[in-house]
């Protein structure tokens, strides 16, 4: 039954009462709880509770890898030692110069010991050491939570969280997680396990040594090859394409390459797909580009001269279309791109392109790493760079940048009109600006392919946002956060958000563009607000609100005081929270903006059930579920369908709160969603006289809302537990729940959370015969309530006071029985 079968009073008109569904993966059940409820999961679940995924991200294996035995040995006693030792998870970091081979060593070692980690293969490039921003430790938690099974909604929001959960998931599981390009032990420390039976491999260009001195990492220094390796891999490189080279020459060739595998490889296709050039040319030739390096570079480092002298000798053989295109993919703002990014940057026919990167990936100047996917090695990128600024004008770059840039932009447009995201109003002010020549923005088929391109771009869409910034492409550097607005709040991107909205309003001030300005800091506010950080919202929501009212914005003023309703609700201001919601609400009506009206429709119950009205947040629900229905908004009829729930709750209407909260968690659209409506329903359920049941339904909600790192909700959940273990007599286990609720608030500085669950704490205490620990937690919670004058806050002061005078009474009467 959905919310909306049933009476006008939303009461299930057959008067039944039955047990809340939803997934099967989070049901607990329980009558009678004899032992204590534990937060906590454990096994090989998912966050969301279902069968995790067993991931297996290693990058395809080394074609034709040789020698390294030794190395592979010692990897391998390091498996060894760390499989009987218990305590923390095992870290291998392995070292050495840029090129020496790092990540084909830690690629192949992880093929090769796979069957040892039934429980998957983490990889993820940290990009420590490219052009571009390195990938952080958020970042790098984002993709590997997803990964084992973390919705992306879901993700919470701070690094501290995230490393929280990833320690938690990996806690009975035993996976390979290969950290490559790790430039710092910042990047690294989030991202590893607790204690379990997992191992870490790291690779770096640093030592590293925090981690060996800190954490107990092993250390492999990887060395240059020595002769026999490095004339192995170019004879079997060339293998089957020329013959006649003699010894002496091949080790001409591998001591021209410093015996670094890159430049080898690289060396070794190039003499490959010319048989019949004498090997004796080929190293004349390759001598000259080392002339040629030493007069134009300042770097003394041998090793890294070698390398860049191969990539110029293989890049001089290229085709001048060939080269161009490997010119051009150095100003792609991202570590990795599209086919039709690199399309966009050329203005090059698709086909053509293809055939381009074919060439480049032939010569091992470029990787294929997906079926439109490609990226460079970091050195090759830069050389890419150098290359571009030394045979390129700087309106020939200028232009790349601007077609990829706008590629980008209008791309992004489309996909969010086949995306199923709530749209913002004020993004239809953008006008975007007409693409020039030779760019053709893809188009989606559906919403699946646009998801798809979405999630696969987004690192893009944040370093197209800093690029513009930094070129001074500033219209292209706001339009993209003011369209990524739309989709970020679902998906709950936080970091993504913050970074691409704050340069986003260095762009648009950079302009004077007023109204993008306003639009971002009402961004800013709606992100302040989802991460809980109320006094920022406040304070960039009434930036945007006064920026509205001066350039003549009337929408953008109603969502604005929209939104500072929502934030000042969220921070118990509740005069001031209905204060601006009245105001939206009468712009909306002046102007017929629907949009804002069913916004102020489902967010004044909110307010009014803050405020203890009970009565006046039910009528105001049910009135305006008709208008809600009508707009056809899925997600705007479970907000009103909750909010009814809790009336009706605060109402003491049990059964009819209970038949809300089973119709509503069906419509559910994220993890989210079902913690707060199964929060509410253990609520009901020990309300109504089921605390045993109530505490296998906190249970539920506990889990997820700890995995999506919701603290505030999560410190309630905590609170209530207390409270059903307190109706069940068992006080000793309500007061540590209370304590640690209590501990959570003060983590998050939520005063009005820590005066709520003191006041429980005391009481608890009180009921234990603690006189002493009871008055001192009341008038911390009296302290606690100072800030606040609403009508919920007066009645807890009075409840307080009350206890605070009983208390009084029976000391007093302890003292004269005593005195007896």
């Amino acid at each position: 039954m959905t919310a909306g079968e049933g009476s006008g009073t939303g009461r299930d008109p057959s008067g039944t009462r039955s047990d809340l569904s939803g997934s099967a993966a989070d049901v607990v059940q329980a009558r009678d709880v004899a032992g204590g409820i534990h937060f906590h999961s454990t096994g090989r679940e998912g966050a969301s509770g279902e069968s995790a995924p067993v991931p297996a991200q290693l990058p395809a294996d080394v074609r034709g890898f040789v020698n390294r035995i030794a190395d592979i040995e010692h990897m391998d006693r390091v498996l060894e030692q760390e499989e009987g030792s218990p305590g923390p998870a095992g870290v291998c970091v392995v070292t050495g110069t840029a090129g020496v081979g790092k990540t084909s060593l830690a690629v192949h070692w992880g093929h090769r010991v796979r069957h040892e980690f039934p429980d998957g293969q983490l990889y993820v490039n940290l990009r420590g050491y490219d052009p571009g921003e390195p990938v952080s430790a958020g970042q790098a938690l984002e993709r590997f939570l997803i990964a084992l099974g973390v919705a992306p909604a879901a993700l919470p929001t701070d690094l501290e969280t995230r490393s929280a959960l990833f320690r938690t998931l990996l806690a009975q599981r035993r996976l390979l997680i290969v950290l490559d390009n790790a430039a710092t032990v910042k990047q690294v420390r989030p991202l590893l396990p607790g204690a379990g039976r997992c191992l870490v491999l790291v690779t770096s260009r640093s030592r590293l040594s925090g981690l060996v001195a800190r954490d107990g990492a092993h250390r492999l220094d990887l060395e240059l090859f020595d002769e026999p390796a490095a004339i192995e891999l170019l004879y079997g490189t060339v293998a089957g394409y020329r013959s006649g080279d003699s010894e002496h020459e091949i080790v001409e060739l591998a001591q021209l390459c410093a015996r670094l595998p890159l430049a080898l490889r690289i060396a070794a296709e190039r003499a490959a797909v010319r048989p019949y050039m004498p090997m004796g040319e080929l190293i004349e030739n390759l001598r000259d580009e080392s002339h040629l390096w030493s007069a134009l570079s300042v770097e003394d480092d041998d090793e890294a001269d070698a390398v860049r002298t191969v990539f110029a000798w293989s890049y001089r053989a290229l085709p001048p279309q060939v080269a161009r295109m490997f010119r051009l993919l150095g100003l792609h703002p991202g570590p990795e791109f599209s086919l039709h990014a690199a399309a966009a940057l050329a203005a090059v026919p698709v086909r053509e392109v293809s055939q381009l990167l074919d060439a480049l990936v032939g010569a091992h100047l470029l990787e294929q790493i997906g079926r439109d996917r490609y990226q460079f090695h970091d050195l090759l990128r830069a050389y890419s760079t150098d290359q571009g600024r030394h045979c390129d004008s700087a309106e020939d770059r200028d232009a790349a940048l601007e077609r990829v840039l706008a590629w980008y932009v209008h791309t992004l447009d489309k996909c969010l009109n086949e995306l199923p995201i709530p749209i913002l109003e004020p993004v239809q002010d953008i006008e975007l600006d007409s693409l020039p020549a030779g760019v053709q923005p893809l188009v989606f088929a559906d919403p699946d392919s646009a998801a798809v391109w979405f999630d696969v771009e987004r690192t893009n869409f944040v370093a197209c946002v800093r690029l513009a910034v930094k070129t001074s492409n500033d219209r292209v550097a706001w339009q993209i956060p003011i369209l990524l607005r739309g989709p970020f709040p679902p998906i709950n991107a936080v970091d993504d958000w913050f970074a691409t909205t704050e340069l986003g309003l260095v762009a648009a001030r950079r302009l004077g563009e007023t109204a993008a300005e306003a639009i971002l800091l009402d961004s800013m506010t709606m992100a302040y607000r989802q991460a809980h950080h109320l006094d920022k919202a406040e304070e960039t929501g009434r930036k945007a609100l006064e920026m509205f009212r001066r350039i003549g914005h009337p929408q953008g003023e109603a969502l604005s005081l929209n939104q500072l309703a929502l934030v000042n609700s969220a921070a118990r201001r509740l005069t001031l929270a209905h204060s601006y919601l009245n105001e939206a609400e009468v712009l909306a009506e002046r102007h017929n903006y629907t949009y804002i009206l069913i916004c102020v429709a489902t967010n004044r119950p909110v307010i009014y059930r803050a405020a203890g009205r009970y009565q006046e947040a039910y009528d105001d629900a049910i009135s305006a579920l008709d208008l809600i229905r009508r707009s056809g908004s899925r997600i705007d009829e479970v907000d009103l369908s909750i909010e009814i729930m809790r009336a009706a709750h605060g109402l003491g209407r049990y059964d009819e709160a209970a038949y809300w909260a089973e119709a509503t968690l069906p419509m559910s659209p994220t993890k989210l969603y079902d913690g707060v409506i199964l929060l509410q329903y253990g609520n009901i359920q020990r309300d109504r006289g089921d605390p045993e049941l109530a505490l296998a339904t906190y249970h539920r909600a506990a889990v997820i809302l700890q995995q999506l790192g919701s603290h505030h909700r999560e410190a309630e959940t905590l609170d209530a537990t207390g409270s059903a273990y307190a109706m069940l007599g068992r006080l000793e286990e309500a007061a540590h729940f209370y304590v640690e609720a209590a501990n959570l608030y003060r983590r998050i500085v939520s005063n009005w959370g820590i005066a709520v669950a003191l006041h429980h704490l005391a009481q608890a205490s009180f009921d234990l015969g603690r006189s002493d620990s009871a008055k001192r937690y009341w008038n911390e919670s009296l302290a606690s309530l100072s800030e606040f004058d609403d009508p919920a806050a007066e009645t807890l002061r009075e409840s307080i006071d009350r206890s605070l005078r009983q208390l009084s009474t029976s000391n007093r009467e302890s003292d004269r029985s005593d005195g007896i």
